[in-house]
Formats: C-alpha cells, sequence, structure tokens
C-alpha cells in the first residue's frame, strides 16, 4: 500500500508497503495525532518521531540488559 501525509502543505508518498506495516504506521501515526485525511503540522510529525525515537531506545536498553543477564 502507498501512504501519503501531508504536513505544512507538502504532501510525502512512501510506496509499496506491506499491508501490515502499514497499519501500524497509520495507528501509530494516529496516537500522536498525525491523520492520513488532512494537512499535518511539523510539531505532530516530530512528537510522531519521539515517540518512535523513545520506543527504539527503549527496546535497544532492553536487548542490552538481557545480554548482559545472559553473559553473567
Amino acid at each position: 500500500m502507498d501512504l501519503t501525509l501531508s504536513i505544512k502543505g507538502l504532501r510525502i508518498k512512501a510506496k509499496k508497503l506491506d499491508d501490515e506495516f502499514y497499519n501500524f504506521l497509520i495507528e501509530d501515526l494516529a496516537k500522536s495525532g498525525i491523520e492520513i485525511t488532512r494537512d499535518n503540522s511539523i510539531e505532530a510529525l516530530f512528537t510522531a518521531y519521539l515517540r518512535l525515537a523513545a520506543k527504539q531506545y527503549n527496546y535497544d536498553k532492553e536487548i542490552e540488559n538481557i545480554i548482559k543477564d545472559i553473559e553473567s
């Protein structure tokens, strides 16, 4: 599926996304206030990015802790 976002009037398209990934993105973006049916603010896009960056950071820390536990 293709995903198109409008940010401050600029339309950005991601092509040929896997259906499951597309649905994940739509749901996660909505949690940050981004909707694909309307124009969105830069602040909303930044908030969405920070949400995903925080998730990734926490996952990395969890993986590091699991590796430390396994090695000890």
